[in-house]
């Protein structure tokens, strides 16, 4: 899966070079191939969703982009996207949907700061500066349906690209070699190293909530016995002359 979604963004990659080169031509006389191409390629990007990465949240962008990819393909075969004046806003309304996605997955790992973050990062923003594209190009560049669509499809190539790069190809056991074995082993016992550091800390928050708790007065632990702001310092010295 992981090779057929990098061919299929290769493919829409030159499908969108193939539209802004050929400024000229109209979008019903390549409406057929395009639509094949966009229902083939959301097909193979939803069946390969569940080995996308190990997240869950990663997973649901890829199933709702493979199958709005699909649903265009579907519309555009069956000629309900023919007027020449709403394909490239239908088009561009996907690309910019997915450029959002891809800037939320993106962000979602801003702390490692690896290439998926940047990678995400750089295609969703080029996603959303197409998508937006399509809604002013009257009032800027004017260009023609064939060059608008082109750009769409040239973007999302890039983004089906980029799904396919970063799908994990898991491999059978009985086909990994014993340096493949031992290297999972060391990442296993890495992973389960990591859940019980969290857990070790998570217990020591944990019992220090219990000792704060256990040491304050009952009276501060009663809500409605709280100190109101401004109250908190006379009602400490109260307590503190009671105990003496």
């Amino acid at each position: 899966m992981r090779t057929l979604n990098m061919l299929m963004g290769v493919l829409l990659i030159i499908a969108g070079i193939f539209m802004i080169a050929s400024e000229g031509i109209t979008f019903l006389s390549v409406a057929f191939v395009i639509g094949l191409l966009f229902i083939v390629a959301g097909a193979v990007e939803v069946i390969s969703c569940n080995n996308y990465r190990v997240d869950e949240g990663d997973k649901s962008w890829v199933l709702i982009d493979g199958l709005i990819m699909f649903a265009l393909g579907v519309l555009i075969i069956f000629n309900k996207l023919a007027a020449d004046a709403v394909v490239p806003l239908v088009l561009g309304f996907w690309v910019l949907t997915s450029g959002v996605g891809n800037m939320v997955r993106g962000l979602s790992r801003r702390e490692e700061k690896d290439s998926y973050f940047y990678g995400y990062l750089i295609i969703g923003l080029l996603n959303i500066i197409v998508g937006l594209y399509m809604f002013f190009n009257n009032d800027l560049l004017m260009l023609s349906v064939s060059v608008q669509v082109g750009l769409c499809i040239l973007a999302q190539g890039v983004n089906a690209f980029m799904v396919g790069s970063t799908i994990i190809v898991f491999k059978s056991d009985f086909l990994k070699t014993k340096d493949e074995i031992l290297a999972q082993a060391v990442e296993d016992a890495e992973r389960a190293q990591e859940a019980v550091k969290e857990a070790i800390k998570f217990v020591k928050e944990a019992k220090a909530i219990v000792k704060e708790i256990e040491e304050t007065p009952e009276e501060l632990l009663d809500a409605s016995l709280a100190p109101k702001p401004g109250e908190e310092v006379e009602i400490t010295s109260v307590i503190v002359e009671e105990e003496e």
